[in-house]
Formats: C-alpha cells, structure tokens, sequence
C-alpha cells in the first residue's frame, strides 16, 4: 500500500471531520458549536449532582438534603440546558426564515424586471 492509499483510506475513515476541516469549520463562525457542547455540559452537571446528592445521604446521613440536590440539582440543570438549546433554536429558525425571504425576494425582483423590459 502506498502513501495515497493510505491517505485515501484515513480521508474515507474521516470524510465527516476532514471535510469539515476544509471547509475552514474551526475558523468561521457559520456553524454553531455549542449546542452540540450542551449535551456533554449536561451530562457532567447530572453527574456532578447526582454524586454530590448521594454523598449526603450515604456519607452524610442527611436523606433530604441529598434528595433535594438529586432532584433539585438535576431539574435545574436540565431546565438551563434547554435554555439554552432553544436560543439556539430560535437562530436557526431565524436563519431559515432569513433565507427563505431573501430567496423570495430574489424572485420578485427577477419577475419586476421582466415585467420593466417588457414595456
């Protein structure tokens, strides 16, 4: 095997990642990175607090209040996260809707341009 080969294997392997790459992906901001951040983010503050909850009550000896940092700890996070996520939500349906309009518009003025030549 020589070194294209290899080369054309490792880009198949990560046609996902390269491509993004190529596309310059880490140094324009055309694709948000943090919704996809939040899942993890959200994850480690479940674990952060259902470890600091079960601490209290195992290590601790306080049932409530372990039961209030599980519970509570863990709808908050939640609630924060999708927060979040629905900021980002409410771009992307804004960028769509952005689209959409210059696209119509496009063709409007396409359209009024006929009809002015027309005449």
């Amino acid at each position: 095997m020589d070194n294209n080969e290899i080369w054309d294997s490792i880009k198949k392997a990560f046609k996902v990642t390269l491509q993004k790459l190529d596309n310059h992906y880490m140094f324009y901001l055309d694709e948000m990175v943090t919704p996809k951040l939040i899942t993890l983010f959200y994850w480690i503050l479940l674990f952060a607090f259902i470890t600091k909850g079960l601490g209290d009550i195992f290590i601790e000896g306080d049932f409530w209040r372990g039961l209030v940092w599980v519970i509570g700890g863990s709808l908050a996070s939640r609630v924060a996260c999708e927060m979040v996520v629905i900021l980002f939500r409410i771009n992307e349906n804004l960028e769509e809707i952005n689209d959409k309009t210059n696209e119509s518009d496009a063709m409007v003025s396409s359209s009024v341009e006929k009809d002015y030549y027309k005449h």
